[in-house]
């Protein structure tokens, strides 16, 4: 039951019903978006809802800036059932992170709300770095201008860019925007919450919800009932209007003002050989190539967990070449954890042994257990025979015979590492925290899923020194580089996406437009490509295509329904490449939980960078469930594919 209004609140209403009277007296609205699916058959009397601010925002007592969290609560609920037409939520909105890292008591009144963009990702999908502006915004080392100017990029920068679909400039006080059937009663629930009503069934709203808010102090509450326009109907002249936060992005109005423009036609599949081939599907046969030899590690203390179900391929194995016949095998022993920290990273979750083995003698030449405060990617091969791994709070540079040759300490966990194909660039991404524990519990399980947090941008050279830094927050793609510059993923509206090229000197390039029904994946290998994995827009049948920097392809796969993995990496002599393509016995959507059990094999093919003639083909039963599961010969000669059992060696012919 509601409770009654004092006279004396309704009488404020009057004086605070005008946009123009909000703005007078200082009152900026919140704007902010849902974090979660809400609705009101599952939700109960007590239970938290979480939002997240959108732009920034500075009152008289507190401070958000975008990301921070508000907390709500709900006071009113009423499911809709056959006696009960209509369905009802009542939110009242009474904490926030007011530039702290827990939520305090900071009382706000939702005023107005629209239905979420119909793709809330357009826009910049990875985070973009760096160019020459000539103008400051980073941190700089002044003993890096030298090499930094040799490199066309005297002066870097991280940007943020993301679309953002605001409220609109004349939302008014209890309008609902985009959300048929929903209507707003601002400030007359339980405890002033606002009530949200759905006549004929639940109120249901979801993830990305647009919310617009406002203190509570001074202005609340506002007992008035509005209904929302129609579909074509302009708001109400006589319903008062919020003003708008100060985003710089405007919103427009009027017919058609919001319309998406079409997305360019694709051009990314003009593959003519022998600039380009294509890879034709394998036919029945299950073995296609013979190994030269095979390496058994179970007495190492590998074994494979084939029922183990996940939803994308793990980290737990990598294989990586040191020398020509020098390979370095690294996976999870799963043996018990001790769950000491390790520095600023947090706690040990995983133990990762590491065997540097003879791929011609088949002995030992070393082995060491890594202790990890992480289950994500933890080796990346760089030039010159080298690979960084990441071990406890800190990142170590390994040559030949598995030998430290430097060290990167970490300020935090590690968000990601980014290397360019010639090792003369990296990012590395440190995740600082913005919630306390408590609150990033509260959020873990009202989410499932971890928060959005900072996230700190090192730069370094190839001398490992840091030249810039930055920040960005782990919502965004990690950077995708090139020899030249940075390949950034842009979605466009109806499924189109494009990948552009920003070169260090701050010219941009289009490599290619496509559509795509999942969101692609982009990455770098060497010797300066870009592997691309999507999804066609019927069948969802997934695709990898390499381009090069200029836009051109150098190979693309024919889209498969049983394809549910692909992988690839270059030669450290730029003269080969090898694509992994693991298939499935039914075909696998992509995000659908899955297990290496559901493997029926897994194919490798070796191509010349020349002219993209296949050298090698490769078809095995029992593939991993990794994704680093394999590599190529620093100097092409060799290919290694850990299966289910064992290692297999095979010869790259050279011609």
């Amino acid at each position: 039951m509601r409770l009654p209004l004092p006279i004396t609140v309704l009488a404020l209403c009057c004086a605070v019903a005008s946009a123009d009277q909000l703005s007078k007296r200082g009152i900026t609205p919140i704007e902010a978006e849902l974090s979660s699916d809400l609705n009101a058959r599952i939700l109960k009397v007590g239970s938290a809802v979480y939002a997240r601010v959108s732009v920034d925002w500075q009152g008289a007592n507190c401070t958000l800036t975008a990301g921070a969290i508000l907390e709500a609560h709900v006071l009113l609920v009423v499911p809709h059932t056959k006696t009960v037409k209509d369905s009802e939520l009542g939110l009242a909105f009474t904490g926030a992170q007011c530039g702290e890292p827990k939520l305090g008591e900071f009382p706000l009144v939702l005023a107005a709300m629209a239905a979420p963009p119909e793709q809330s990702d357009y826009g910049i999908m990875s985070a973009s770095l760096p160019v020459n502006t000539g103008s400051g915004g980073t941190s700089v080392k002044s003993d890096a201008i030298a090499s930094l100017k040799s490199s066309a990029a005297a002066n870097w920068f991280m940007e943020s860019e993301f679309y953002r679909s605001p409220l609109a400039l004349s939302m008014k006080m209890g309008q609902v925007s985009g959300i048929r059937g929903l209507t707003l009663s601002v400030a007359t629930g339980p405890e002033h919450s606002s009530v949200l009503t759905s006549r004929n069934h639940d109120v249901s709203l979801d993830k990305h919800t647009l919310l617009m808010l406002v203190p509570a102090q001074g202005i609340f509450p506002l007992a008035a009932v509005i209904s929302p326009p129609g579909p074509s109907e302009p708001p109400n002249a006589s319903q008062p209007a919020l003003p708008s936060a100060s985003s710089g992005v405007s919103s427009a109005s009027g017919p058609g003002a919001g319309a998406l423009a079409e997305p360019p036609a694709d051009d990314i599949d003009l593959c003519v050989p022998p600039q380009c081939n294509q890879a034709l599907p394998s036919g029945a046969a299950i073995n296609e190539g013979n190994p030269a030899s095979s390496i058994s590690i179970k007495q190492l203390g590998y074994a494979a967990r084939p029922q183990r179900v996940i939803k994308s391929f793990d980290q737990d194995e990598a294989l990586a070449y040191l020398g020509p016949r020098e390979l370095l095998v690294a996976f999870n022993p799963h043996v018990l954890v001790s769950r000491q920290t390790v520095g600023r990273s947090g706690p040990i979750v995983r133990v990762i042994r590491a065997v540097l083995l003879d791929t011609e003698t088949h002995r030992i030449r070393r082995s060491v257990d890594w202790e990890l405060p992480d289950n994500r990617q933890y080796l990346w091969p760089l030039s010159g025979g080298r690979v960084l791994v990441h071990v406890g709070s800190e990142l170590r540079v390994y040559g030949e015979g598995l030998k430290i040759e430097n060290r990167i300490s970490l300020a935090g966990p590690l968000a990601f590492v980014r290397v360019t194909p010639n090792s003369g660039f990296m990012a590395i991404g440190v995740i600082h925290e913005r919630h306390s524990p408590e609150l990033h519990a509260q959020l873990e399980e009202s989410l499932n899923a971890d928060p959005e947090e900072d996230v700190g941008i090192l730069v370094l050279n190839s001398n490992f020194e840091t030249i810039a830094t930055s920040t960005a927050h782990s919502g965004v793609m990690a950077p995708t580089l090139l020899n030249e510059g940075q390949a950034t993923l842009l979605a466009l509206p109806k499924g189109g996406y494009r990948i552009a090229l920003r070169s260090w000197d701050n010219r941009t390039s289009t490599i290619a437009r496509f559509t795509s029904s999942c969101t692609p994946e982009i990455s770098s290998i060497e010797p300066d490509l870009v592997f691309l994995i999507s999804c066609e827009k019927f069948t969802y049948a997934r695709q990898y295509r390499l381009l090069r920097p200029d836009g051109k392809l150098a190979l693309k796969g024919v889209p498969m329904l049983n394809e549910c993995g692909h992988a690839a990496e270059g030669s450290a002599d730029q003269k080969a490449f090898v694509v992994k393509v693991v298939q499935s016995s039914l075909p696998l959507p992509p995000g659908e939980p899955f297990s290496s059990a559901d493997f029926s094999a897994e194919e490798l093919r070796v191509y010349r960078v020349s002219d993209g003639k296949r050298l090698l083909g490769v078809r095995v039963a029992s593939p991993s469930s990794s994704r680093d599961g394999y590599a190529l010969a620093p100097d092409a000669s060799e290919l290694a594919v850990l299966t289910r059992d064992q290692i297999a060696i095979y010869s790259v012919p050279a011609k």
